[in-house]
């Protein structure tokens, strides 16, 4: 897992990159590139253009969206074949909601200024609320997978409100996600996410990190 963030002013910028690695890029080989551009809004951060594209041994497909300031949708484009009934749901859903942010702009929320988003997600497929809940004090052992060891904090993310795009009463095979991080004073710095699902579980580790001012 690589976090690009550049913070300008109000502007940011946000590169986020998964890929695997070691055995298991030799038994599934997976790359998802994220672009994420906004501006920051009274701690809340409002994306204007979201771009991802994924790359694996079974597929390959990407999502670009572009909001207006208010977070409603200004253009959408996947790359799934959707039929005109699931086209006429998915304006359905957006008329309904109304307001978005992206997935990467409300996990990065969380570490800069720990606070859910006013705004439903939208990732391309779905729209979902993140909610935060109970956060716990772990010890990471030296020699783990992250770069970082030492004391460190787990906060829970659950998903009180799903809905697919294109599919009416879609089951949200996602339960919770593990967000683990130390806290640098202004940042929480996340260093392991454990995601929890109905077909796998998951663990993304940061491998490396810089900030500058």
């Amino acid at each position: 897992m690589f976090w690009d963030i550049s913070i300008d002013q109000n502007q940011y910028k946000i590169k986020y990159l998964i890929k695997s690695y070691g055995i298991t890029d030799q038994i599934f080989n997976y790359e998802s590139l994220t672009l994420v551009e906004g501006y920051i809004d009274k701690n809340h951060l409002r994306p204007k253009s979201y771009k991802s594209k994924t790359k694996s041994t079974r597929q390959d497909v990407y999502t670009n969206i572009l909001f207006n300031e208010n977070g409603t949708i200004n253009k959408f484009d996947i790359s799934k074949d959707v039929s005109e009934d699931q086209i006429e749901l998915q304006n359905q859903l957006l008329d309904k909601f109304l307001y978005f942010t992206d997935p990467v702009s409300q996990l990065t929320q969380y570490f800069l200024y720990n606070n859910n988003s006013d705004r439903l997600i939208i990732d391309g497929l779905n729209i979902y609320k993140l909610t935060k809940g109970d956060v716990s004090s772990i010890d990471l052992k030296d020699k783990n997978p992250t770069i970082y060891s030492g004391q460190a904090k787990k906060l829970i993310l659950t998903f009180p409100l799903f809905e697919g795009l294109h599919k009416i009463d879609k089951k949200n095979n996602l339960h919770e996600i593990h967000m683990i991080f130390t806290d640098l004073g202004d940042l929480f710095l996340p260093v392991q996410y454990n995601i929890f699902s109905k077909k796998f579980n998951a663990k993304l580790y940061l491998k490396k990190y810089d900030i500058t001012n």
